[in-house]
């Protein structure tokens, strides 16, 4: 059995192993501790289904049998959004010094058959609750306090890994930089608890107006990012344009006031994302807020040349 932790881990299985039957048993084990099971018979396919399936936990076989089981640990280890998933060794005939090796290229356990379920099975649920623990960390360390936001550096790794995905699969990219308008003045004259209440409620209504898939962050002070996958720029200026009036809607009570708010929005999209890069996008976005500013606040502006494809919608 696998005992329950305080964290509950992620359940997600990637068994790479050669023999049908062998992964027959596995599975069955592992299945009946409410694991979720994927398969693959060899690494070129299990190093496929890991970048589809994003996996809690890889068991992958290396030795005489799979002897590519070492390049694709390796290939596991040095991808940027493989590297953190943990790996299980399986082999029935490595000797002391391929185990060691497996070890040193990032596996965290190393098992060999003839496999006894109790034993099997603990190993599996410490390596899956080491993962969860070590996730957890990583969250709160990519978490902004205030808002619940990606900070910036959670913002700059999702950024990279959108890029990447988008890039493969030949789809757009956008990013939107909004900047609440009058902010230190709101700091200023009501207090910084007022504006951290005034901060939370503009994240809240961005959140409530962004797509399921979009990814939002604290980029810094009173400044918010909304990554947004599978968005060219037409939808990017009407995404921004649905974000502006939900801010511009507000009025955030504080004590006894209601506070005025709105939001300036730069706005920058990638059809072809084998030219620049990931950051070159949110420079981008950062220069088309400056003109949404200049224009007057309370605006979205697209990045390019002057007035090209950008919205006016009036100034605070």
């Amino acid at each position: 059995m696998i005992p329950n932790g305080t964290i509950e881990p992620e359940r997600r299985v990637l068994l790479i192993q050669t023999s049908a039957s062998e992964r027959r048993v596995l599975r069955r084990w592992l299945e009946a501790e409410a694991l979720e099971v994927f398969e693959a018979a060899d690494a070129a396919a299990g190093l496929a289904a890991c970048a589809e399936v994003r996996p809690s936990l890889v068991l992958l076989e290396f030795g005489e049998r799979t002897p590519e089981g070492f390049a694709a640990l390796r290939r596991l280890k040095e991808g940027p959004y493989t590297r953190s998933i943990p790996v299980i060794g399986l082999s029935a005939d490595a000797n002391s010094a391929e185990k060691a090796r497996c070890i040193d290229l990032g596996a965290v356990d190393v098992l060999s058959p003839p496999f006894e379920p109790v034993e099997f099975l603990a190993r599996i649920g410490s390596a899956l609750r080491t993962k969860a623990l070590l996730d957890l960390l990583e969250s709160r360390a990519h978490l902004d306090g205030l808002t619940g936001l990606g900070n910036r550096f959670a913002l700059e790794d999702q950024l990279r890994h959108d890029w990447e995905v988008c890039r493969r699969r030949g789809c757009p990219l956008a990013v939107l930089l909004a900047d609440l308008d009058r902010f230190k003045a709101i700091n200023d004259r009501y207090g910084h608890a007022a504006g951290d209440e005034v901060l939370r409620q503009a994240t809240a209504a961005l959140r409530r107006s962004a797509r399921a898939g979009d990814f939002l962050a604290r980029y810094g002070g009173e400044e918010l990012v909304v990554v947004a996958p599978d968005c060219d720029l037409d939808g990017a200026l009407l995404l921004a344009e649905r974000l502006r009036a939900s801010v511009a809607g507000l009025r955030v009570a504080y004590r006894d006031l209601a506070i005025r708010l709105t939001v300036s929005i730069g706005v920058a999209a990638a059809t072809d994302l084998d030219q620049d890069g990931p950051l070159d996008l949110l420079l981008q976005a950062d220069q088309a807020l400056y003109r949404a500013k200049a224009a007057g606040r309370d605006t979205v502006c697209a990045w390019g040349p002057i007035d090209a494809a950008s919205i006016a919608t009036g100034a605070a």
